[in-house]
């Protein structure tokens, strides 16, 4: 059974707003000329979140995840959600 946070992209209802989001952070972060690495360890996160995230691996990421890489990306929340 998958953890809240953790669910596959095929069973979430939200996976049209995942993709938005995967799509908007990978931009943000490629503007700014950041690597993977160099985010995840900005935000103090695991370099595999960002790829899961990215890669829509994970596609509910927690609250707390998605505002520490808008910090470091120097983006709002609505930035990196619209």
């Amino acid at each position: 059974m998958a953890r809240p946070g953790r669910r596959k992209r095929a069973e979430s209802r939200y996976a049209e707003q995942a993709e938005r989001l995967a799509a908007r952070l990978r931009a943000l972060r490629e503007q700014r000329g950041m690597t993977q690495e160099q985010l995840a360890a900005q935000a103090e996160i695991s370099v595999a979140t960002v790829r899961n995230i990215e890669r829509l691996v994970v596609v509910e990421p927690s609250l707390f995840t998605v505002l520490a890489m808008a910090r470091v990306l120097g983006a709002s929340i609505e930035d990196v959600t619209t």
